[in-house]
């Protein structure tokens, strides 16, 4: 799932937000940047009429802009055109990719509105994370998020996908843990 992943880049208008995993920050205050949760960058490509096409997770070791700029590198195409909530990495990122930007702050009213699908996006992974693997797996979890993304990104084959999953299966390299 993985190796396909990695075969596509986003294109269009695409929205970038970092999200955290790994179950409840303990102590007062600990959310965003300050947790002690595995922080990832997603970014959700839209269609012309607005309705998400595709995305991508990728957990990551910090959110500095030198983190954020290998995996936007990785993921979405030049010169596209991001929504982001204006958080430095991206912003430092879009001129060396020829990206337009343009930022709604988290705090703004238009932010949810702005931001939907992005914020589905993070809330779906999250559900089937904790729904499939209850949260655990912090040494696996970009095995997991492939596998949700693999989802999410074939999510309109319908009875194809059974037949597109024994293909990857058959051209992919051996598994990375062994048997």
């Amino acid at each position: 799932m993985a190796e396909r992943n990695g075969r596509y880049k986003l294109g269009g208008i695409v929205e970038l937000d970092d999200a955290y995993f790994g179950g409840v920050s303990h102590g007062p205050g600990k959310q965003g940047r300050g947790t002690d949760q595995d922080p990832a960058v997603v970014g959700v490509s839209l269609n012309p009429e607005g309705h998400p096409v595709y995305g991508f997770l990728e957990k990551v070791s910090n959110l500095t802009n030198d983190t954020i700029l290998r995996v936007l590198q990785q993921h979405v195409e030049p010169a596209s055109t991001w929504r982001t909530d204006g958080a430095d990495g991206y912003a430092a990122a879009a001129p060396k990719l020829q990206a337009q930007f343009s930022v709604t702050p988290s705090t703004s009213a238009q932010a949810p509105e702005v931001f939907h699908w992005i914020n589905v996006f993070i809330s779906n992974a999250k559900a089937f994370l904790d729904g499939t693997y209850h949260g655990r797996g912090r040494a696996r979890r970009q095995l997991y998020f492939a596998e949700y993304v693999y989802r999410y990104n074939r999510r309109t084959f319908s009875d194809r996908l059974p037949d597109r999953l024994m293909i990857a299966c058959l051209e992919a390299s051996p598994h990375p843990y062994g048997t």
